[in-house]
C-alpha cells in the first residue's frame, strides 16, 4: 500500500536516471530510491521474508510425512492424509479435487491481494507472468503433494490473504485519519 502512495516519487527517479548507466549515477539512483522508502516506511525485503521463513518448515513437514508412517494411517474429514489427488483420482475417490480447487483458489487470491506495485510497466508485466507461471506451476503440483501438505498450503494461503486484507484495512483508516487531520 505504500508503494503505490510512493509510485510518483518513483516514477519521476525513474526518469530522472533513465538513460544514465554509469556507476556514479546509478549508485545516487539507488540512495535516492532508498530515501523515498524510508519516507514511506517501505522495506524492501518484507514481502520476502515470510515466504522464505515459510519454506524451511513446508520441506521439514514434507520430510516428516514422508518419514512417519502415522501420517499415511490418519485420516482428516474423511481424507488419508499420505495420499495424493492423482493417487485418489485413479481409484475413484472424485472428492479430492476439492482440495486441488481449493489450493489453486487459495493461491490464486494470495497472490491477487499481494498487489506488487511497480514503477515500471515493463516490469509490471513481468511480475504478472510470474504470477501466472507460479500459479500454473502450483496448480500441476498440487495432484502430487501429499493431502497433509496440500491443507498446509491451503490453511498458509488463507492466513496470507487474511494478513494482506487486515493490513489494506490499517492502511485505509490510517490514510483517512490522515486526510482528516489535513483537513482540519
Amino acid at each position: 500500500e505504500q508503494m503505490k502512495k510512493a509510485q510518483p516519487e518513483i516514477k519521476k527517479l525513474e526518469k530522472k536516471y533513465r538513460n544514465k548507466t554509469d556507476k556514479e549515477s546509478l549508485m545516487l539512483k539507488s540512495q535516492e530510491t532508498m530515501a523515498i522508502y524510508k519516507k514511506y516506511e517501505i522495506n524492501p525485503m518484507a514481502g520476502c521474508i515470510f515466504a522464505f521463513l515459510q519454506l524451511p518448515i513446508f520441506f521439514a513437514f514434507l520430510e516428516a510425512i514422508y518419514r512417519i508412517p502415522a501420517f499415511f494411517e490418519e485420516n482428516l474429514w474423511g481424507l488419508d492424509l499420505g495420499t495424493t489427488p492423482y493417487i485418489a483420482l485413479q481409484t475413484g475417490s472424485y472428492y479430492y479435487l476439492i482440495i486441488v480447487a481449493l489450493i489453486i483458489l487459495t493461491t490464486y487470491f494470495s497472490f491477487k491481494n499481494m498487489n506488487m506495485a511497480s514503477a515500471d510497466p515493463a516490469q509490471e508485466k513481468q511480475m504478472k507472468m510470474m504470477v501466472i507461471f507460479m500459479l500454473v506451476f502450483i496448480s500441476i503440483a498440487s495432484f502430487t503433494l501429499p493431502i497433509a501438505i496440500a491443507l498446509y498450503w491451503i490453511a498458509s494461503s488463507a492466513f496470507s490473504i487474511g494478513q494482506n486484507i487486515y493490513i489494506k484495512k490499517v492502511t485505509l483508516k490510517k490514510d483517512k485519519k490522515v486526510v482528516k487531520e489535513v483537513k482540519k
